[in-house]
């Protein structure tokens, strides 16, 4: 019965504390990730549908197939979604304001286990970061746990095909890089 006050407090200041600032406080954050530590990694596995270049670190608990799956499903899912046809991954796309955006056979995707310190809008750890002068999308592991997983990927695919970096235009994206819903291709993969 002593407990039940701090207990309490305990509580009301959790009930504080967003969940990125609690998340923060308990989940590891790795260094900095920019451009120099991607282009320095080793592409050498490709997704089996879109074959997009991938470097995994070490760390990463996943296996080597699960994760060029989920990131080849999570893919086709959003381009379905935001553009009613997943073939536009194998082609040149023109977004709107007629930038091209290449097919994402060169897109690069480097996975990571923990979120990161990043050079990011407004942010200065991510969970996913779009580097849109080389191409190449960072993502880490976490969330790896049935339809949580790559909790961030289908957010950054967004920014590679036309979201602004601010955010500005997101409720045009919102639907397709929601990350609440689950799709059984993620269960049954």
């Amino acid at each position: 019965m002593r407990h039940l006050p701090i207990t309490l407090a305990a509580i009301f200041i959790f009930s504080l504390v967003s969940c990125d600032q609690v998340e923060d406080f308990f989940a590891p954050v790795d260094p900095l990730i920019d451009e120099e530590v991607v282009e320095s990694q080793d592409f050498n596995l490709t997704t089996p549908f879109y074959e997009m270049q991938v470097a995994i670190d070490s760390r990463v608990n996943a296996g080597d197939q699960r994760v060029l799956d989920l990131l080849d499903n999570r893919a086709e899912q959003f381009l379905n979604c935001q553009f009613g046809d997943s073939d536009i991954g194998f082609e040149d796309f023109m977004l709107d304001d007629g930038t091209v955006v290449p097919p994402l056979s060169e897109l690069r995707v480097y996975v990571v286990p923990n979120r990161f310190e990043c050079e990011a809008v407004g942010r200065d750890v991510c969970g996913g970061i779009y580097f849109s002068g080389i191409d190449a999308i960072v993502v880490s592991e976490g969330g790896f746990e049935g339809c949580g997983e790559f909790s961030v990927w289908k957010h950054e695919l967004g920014h590679r095909y036309g979201m602004e970096a601010d955010h500005s235009n997101q409720s045009d994206f919102e639907a397709c890089t929601n990350t609440d819903g689950c799709d059984p291709g993620d269960i049954f993969d």
